[in-house]
């Protein structure tokens, strides 16, 4: 019992130092994320071919969410319906930098949310029938891989740096 327990306070300061980094890859993803402004949205068709459209998403919130409005008719909700695995690919030209955020979307048709929500981008011309022909995308992330500034992967493998988060079951 007593060398578990030097074993787990040996291993403490690793374990904030990985904590830490996280957290400098995650500000360094953020940033990314709002420079690039749009990403792609990947999802799978009924025959598993990987489906990418372009996406104006909301900047990540605090627990790194990313929100995207769409409307309820559009293939990608039907996707979602199927198979609510997603990916989120950020590209930033500009520092040579990407991110991509592998997650599970859901679907979300609360009117007090999608009023809440909206934005002057989500315009009567995109949205003419508010709040009936909009609907919100909620991607919680399962893990970020990321090639940004002082995070360049691994240079025999140019495996991303990444991050995971922990699931959150019955939210």
């Amino acid at each position: 019992m007593k060398l578990k327990l030097l074993i787990i306070l040996a291993m403490l300061p690793l374990l904030s130092a990985a904590s830490d980094d996280d957290g400098k890859l995650l500000e360094l993803a953020r940033k990314t994320m709002a420079d690039a402004r749009y990403c792609a949205l990947i999802t799978n068709d009924s025959e598993s071919q990987p489906r990418a459209r372009t996406v104006d998403p909301f900047p990540p919130d605090e627990d790194f969410n990313v929100w995207i409005a769409t409307r309820p008719v559009t293939r990608k909700v039907g996707q979602i319906k199927a198979h609510d695995k997603v990916t989120l690919y950020y590209w930033h030209a500009e520092s040579s930098s990407y991110v991509t955020l592998m997650g599970s979307a859901e679907l979300v048709d609360d009117n007090t949310i999608k009023k809440k929500m909206r934005r002057e981008a989500d315009s009567d011309r995109l949205y003419p029938n508010f709040p009936d022909d909009y609907l919100l995308i909620k991607v919680r992330p399962l893990w970020i891989e990321a090639m940004v500034p002082g995070y360049r992967g691994d240079r025999q493998t140019w495996r991303a740096s990444e991050v995971r988060f922990p699931i959150v079951v019955g939210e």
